[in-house]
């Protein structure tokens, strides 16, 4: 009986340190052309609407790049259609994604799915174009990196 109440008081004192451990997950995007797909978590996310704080996002981005995490790779046909879908929470946010330097769009997008026909005369560079999925409007809240690749 002793045992048993020694394991009881345990449990009670384990149980709320095993849960702090936990992190909560972060927004998923996921991108599509063809048979190829990648989904990924957020490479950076705010919890709060309050916009990302950039050193936080810095050291994010870099702790994921050097465990491989943060881009997703994603086979395109020049000609194609890519598909990107994003959770609900990022749709409440509006989002918009960008390839190199130029968004695809002039106003965020509010809704779970976007796609997009990957230009048939523009070709794709020997690494890869950069496609980002930035949401927020006015201060960005997340961002997804994946790489359009051959």
């Amino acid at each position: 009986m002793r045992k048993t109440r020694i394991s009881a008081v345990a449990a009670i004192v384990l149980i709320p340190l095993a849960l702090t451990a936990c992190t909560k997950p972060t927004p998923g995007a996921t991108v599509v052309s063809g048979t190829s797909s990648a989904h990924r978590e957020a490479a950076c996310w705010s919890f709060e609407d309050t916009g990302l704080d950039p050193a936080t996002c810095s050291e994010d981005l870099i702790a994921k790049a050097s465990s491989g995490e943060v881009v997703g790779k994603v086979t395109v046909v020049p000609g194609s259609t890519v598909g990107i879908s994003v959770d609900p929470v990022v749709a409440e946010s509006g989002w918009y994604p960008v390839i190199g330097n130029q968004r695809l769009v002039s106003e965020p997008i509010t809704s779970t799915y976007y796609r997009f026909t990957y230009p048939e005369g523009q070709a794709i560079p020997e690494g890869g174009a950069a496609l980002q999925i930035i949401a927020g409007d006015e201060s960005a809240r997340g961002l997804w990196v994946f790489s359009l690749e051959k």
